[in-house]
């Protein structure tokens, strides 16, 4: 069996890298060991807000680099390092942020997709679902709210 892929649609009113934050820490309650993947530029961005978005909140994460170890149940990894992915063998999620699909994993794994209100961003994510369905994940699509999570 392939791994799940969850598809969340983003309103127009919210802002993509908040629910983003608000989404890792529903999984991170969760007990959810959770790797983040996207350009570097972007993961740092993300680091930042990760540590800011709530006053009293603490989500352990890191940016992975080269060579690091895996000490931390939230990992942002760069496209630089998808080959490393093997590494994380113990995670559970992977929130994929990254503009290609992610069909060469060998772990069944739950994959989670937004798609953004723009439209160019949502022409990635069609393409993206289309090569998940074309290589037998089972898919799924709702709309983002912290009540879906």
């Amino acid at each position: 069996m392939k791994s799940v892929v969850n598809f969340y649609s983003i309103e127009i009113n919210h802002d993509i890298k908040l629910c983003l934050c608000k989404f890792v820490k529903c999984l991170y309650k969760k007990d959810e060991n959770i790797i983040i993947i996207d350009d570097y530029e972007k993961l740092e961005e993300l680091d930042k807000l990760l540590w800011s978005f709530e006053q009293n909140s603490f989500l352990p994460h890191k940016i992975y680099n080269k060579g690091d170890a895996i000490d931390t149940p939230i990992i942002l990894l760069s496209i630089q390092n998808l080959d490393k992915l093997r590494l994380f063998d113990d995670y559970t999620s992977i929130i994929n942020n990254y503009d290609n699909a992610l069909v060469n994993l060998e772990n069944d794994i739950n994959i989670y997709e937004f798609v953004d209100t723009d439209e160019s961003k949502k022409s990635i994510s069609r393409n993206k679902f289309l090569e998940y369905k074309k290589n037998n994940f089972t898919l799924m699509h709702n709309k983002y709210n912290e009540q879906t999570i």
